[in-house]
């Protein structure tokens, strides 16, 4: 389900209203006691329903510059909480990754840490290659990275022992969208365009998901890289067999890099140092898995802060 803040605007007038009623003065300067709204779009927010139909993902809530620290987010939310209670009444949970300031109340199921990188658009598979090469030489361990067909993904996403030992909370996590391993879900995953790697397919140590190079808001493209998995040397291997994928690059490319927060320092050092690549705008160091009741609401956190 997706939705959009156009289904907001009848709130939104509302609350506008009544701030404009508590103003200095108590009307607008114009024809006496007139006053027009126009209806316009200033952002997005959107739930899914996931999990065998029992948990609504709430994905990230989008402000306008313009608009933002004006309470807008908090009442979007709100609406699109209320909808899903009226339309999916049998969904229990809400899910979501967020910033680690609302943990209040609220069942916490892992941890992830972003690198924020830009990639070269020149000589990527060059690049690579040479850090391949001097890993070897130094005698490091390396992992010919696999790519993984779809039988690969349910065989090894529905493994009990990978799920507890390398999935952050027990969640596949794609593009800032949580998912409890299960069938349906797989095959929600399979439909997108994914670059699924792991570092093996028994047992394995480093499993990724990377999403297609897209354009941000400001024109940038971005290419995500949500890597599970704590053992260095194969998170290594196949985040550089992630931007092997990479199709030709006309510009740079920024990569955001998800890790779990205990190899983000070793990861840090491997690409700037080792790979000699430049450090992104870091937006935000950490983020939390969240999993919790539908009908509590994050914003009381806030108010109670």
């Amino acid at each position: 389900m997706g939705l959009s803040l156009s289904t907001c605007n009848r709130a939104m007038r509302a609350s506008a209203i009544h701030s404009y009623l508590r103003a200095p003065g108590g009307r607008p300067m114009g024809r006496p006691g007139v006053r027009s709204y126009t209806t316009r779009q200033i952002g997005l927010c959107s739930s899914h329903i996931v999990d065998d139909g029992q948990s609504a993902l709430m994905e990230e809530i989008k402000v306008v510059a313009s608009e933002r620290g004006k309470g807008a987010a908090r009442l979007m939310y709100k609406h699109l909480i209320e909808l899903v209670r009226a339309r999916y009444p049998e969904v229990k949970k809400q899910s979501l990754i967020t910033d680690p300031k609302l943990n209040r109340g609220f069942c916490v199921l892992g941890k992830q840490s972003l690198i924020s990188l830009r990639v070269p658009s020149i000589n990527v598979p060059t690049l690579i290659s040479e850090v391949i090469s001097n890993m070897k030489k130094r005698g490091d361990e390396y992992y010919e990275p696999i790519p993984l067909q779809p039988d690969d993904v349910r065989s090894i996403f529905l493994n009990r022992t990978v799920v507890d030992t390398l999935l952050p909370g027990g969640r596949i996590i794609q593009r800032g969208s949580l998912f409890k391993p299960l069938k349906s879900n797989l095959d929600i995953l399979l439909k997108r365009d994914v670059v699924w790697r792991a570092d093996r397919k028994g047992n394995p140590r480093a499993l990724s998901l990377g999403a297609a190079p897209y354009r941000d808001t400001m024109g940038n493209r971005v290419f995500g890289i949500n890597m599970f998995g704590e053992e260095l040397s194969a998170v290594k291997s196949v985040f550089l067999a992630q931007l092997q994928s990479l199709p030709p690059l006309q510009d740079n490319v920024i990569c955001l890099l998800f890790v779990n927060p205990s190899l983000s320092p070793q990861m840090w050092e491997f690409c700037v140092n080792e790979m000699g690549l430049e450090k992104g705008k870091q937006y935000w160091n950490d983020e939390i898995i969240i999993e919790d009741d539908i009908l509590q609401n994050l914003w009381d956190g806030e108010r109670n802060r």
